[in-house]
């Protein structure tokens, strides 16, 4: 949705296997000065045709590039989970024009170890087992074998990112960092997202939201209008 008089823009960055269309609900509900920029990585949505990508240095790469030709600045980066690491990862890769903040929602720090066990090896009956365990894949895709093998390579090589990471060691975070946990998130416990400040070089702060890992998709825990704050104090 473009704003041309808009004062800043954010960058929303989702969870693995996600798409544009897990921000679609939020355009209306944030302050008409920030404009929307939800992305879409290769391998869903309208991109489905093209391979999806599963090695960080190539994703952050092709995502540098793209946001350094297609946002103006200034602009906010928010990612959650999987969306998270591709933020920071961008925030630290020395861009031409950095965020003026990154929003970092229900991901570990780099550093933290995974709270459990990698699934992106697994065959496909397991692999689909595993992500309606942890809830964040549609229910529709996971209970038909033609649509999820239709998705199956995107939802893999994300998850495959999600569990190699960091790919680096990790590095300081220039600018200000802001995170979001939910507080019953089994993936990324509220210590494992709190542990970002020790990198925050630019400045952290904290929230603590109600739910688990996808609270992102709850109305009810209020990250749009925390999101209105957070770019308040950006601008």
């Amino acid at each position: 949705m473009a704003r041309p008089a808009a004062r800043i823009r954010l960058v929303g960055l989702p969870y693995a296997g996600g798409g544009a269309a897990v921000f679609r609900d939020w355009a209306e509900e944030l302050s008409p000065d920030v404009e929307p920029v939800w992305v879409r990585l290769p391998g869903r949505e309208s991109r489905l045709g093209e391979r999806p990508l599963s090695d960080w240095d190539a994703l952050v790469g092709a995502f540098g590039r793209a946001l350094m030709r297609h946002v103006p600045s200034p602009y906010v980066l928010f990612g959650h989970s999987m969306g998270g690491m591709l933020a920071y990862e961008a925030a630290t890769a020395g861009l031409g024009r950095p965020p003026e903040r990154v929003v970092i929602s229900a991901c570990r720090a780099p550093g933290v170890a995974r709270a459990l066990p990698a699934i992106h090896h697994l065959p496909e009956p397991e692999f689909a087992a595993r992500l309606r365990d942890l809830g964040g894949a549609p229910a529709e895709v996971l209970a038909s074998p033609g649509l999820f093998r239709l998705f199956a390579p995107a939802l893999r090589a994300d998850v495959r990112l999600a569990e190699t990471w960091p790919a680096h060691p990790p590095r300081p975070v220039p600018v200000p960092v802001t995170v979001l946990w939910g507080d019953a998130d089994p993936v990324a416990p509220p210590s494992a997202v709190r542990a970002w400040r020790h990198l925050a070089s630019g400045g952290f702060r904290g929230h603590e939201v109600t739910g688990g890992h996808f609270f992102l998709s709850d109305p009810s825990a209020g990250v749009v209008d925390l999101l209105n704050r957070e770019l308040g104090a950006a601008g």
